[in-house]
């Protein structure tokens, strides 16, 4: 029976991700992320988790140093899992940034038993990813990055599996116009216990942005990303943040996840920073037949 729920296991996985593996690395944690729908890829406000998005946004940011510690209520209603993350972003010069990122994620413990039914004792499955990365203003106006991650999964006390990937990015800021494209989770296929091949959820995004000062102290940043994965599933992000004097922010977004690893959702968002410490909150509204509803993320963050 061990082996049993075992192979479930797996192919719950697969199979709900349209047979790719980890199909976790896709997924936005982070509660910046979160409150924008995932409408991130050309954002220079909220860089600490960059890592996992455009690490290539880094250098037009204002801030010189970026750092985030949060927690996620994943799925509260489906697989209901514990995620931790942190991440930081730095600025060695205006045109030069690193970043640094990690992710964990703890799922509910469950009962293992043999093929006699007698108790084994219990696991708690979890996921792992860690990424860095590096950025540089080429031109006033054209950024590029490249980010370099590992992730992996621990399904049973036996099964556990693992891929390098790595993230390619090119920006440009023209104004409050800006323009990302990039490629995400590239990597190394993951072969399962049954010796078939998963690739993992690779994708190409295209990114705008506009932002804009209305009047002193009031300000939007508008957002799209639209994300073609590679497997052929297609997906896009809407996202909306109003910011009033660089103190309080409400954000809003949308997305629509066709086919691909990560399902439709609508979000809400709000955030304060004083002094360089910020507060961030993302909600995932609830929606019918949608597994992420009612997640709920929070962070803590320090810049200057």
């Amino acid at each position: 029976m061990k082996r049993i729920l075992q192979i479930f296991l797996f192919l719950s996985i697969s199979v709900a991700a349209g047979a790719q593996a980890l199909p976790f690395v896709a997924a936005d944690y982070s509660s910046a992320a979160l409150s924008k729908a995932g409408a991130v890829a050309t954002d220079v406000t909220s860089t600490a988790m960059s890592a996992f998005g455009n690490i290539a946004a880094v250098p037009y940011s204002d801030k010189t140093a970026d750092f985030a510690l949060g927690y996620t209520s994943w799925q509260p209603g489906f697989t209901d899992s514990d995620v931790i993350y942190a991440g930081g972003t730095y600025k060695l010069t205006k045109d030069l940034a690193l970043s640094v990122g990690a992710v964990s994620g703890m799922y509910q413990k469950y009962d293992i038993v043999d093929d006699s039914g007698l108790g084994q004792g219990s696991f708690k499955p979890s996921e792992l990813q860690l990424k860095v990365g590096a950025a540089y203003r080429i031109l006033p106006f054209l950024s590029a990055g490249v980010g370099l991650g590992y992730a992996s999964s621990s399904l049973t006390d036996q099964l556990s599996y693992g891929a390098l990937m790595a993230d390619v990015f090119l920006m440009s800021r023209l104004g409050g116009l800006k323009v990302a494209l990039g490629v995400s989770d590239l990597g190394s296929a993951v072969l399962s216990e049954t010796g078939d091949r998963y690739s993992l959820p690779t994708a190409v995004t295209l990114g705008l942005g506009y932002d804009k000062e209305l009047i002193d102290n009031h300000k939007i940043d508008l957002a799209f990303d639209a994300d073609c994965y590679v497997e052929g599933a297609f997906a896009a992000s809407v996202g909306a943040e109003y910011i009033f004097k660089d103190m309080i922010s409400v954000n809003a977004g949308y997305r629509y996840g066709g086919k691909s690893v990560i399902p439709s959702y609508a979000s809400l968002g709000l955030g304060c920073r004083l002094c360089g410490i910020g507060l961030e909150l993302a909600y995932i509204l609830p929606m019918a037949e949608v597994p992420m509803s009612n997640t709920l993320s929070v962070a803590v963050g320090y810049s200057f």
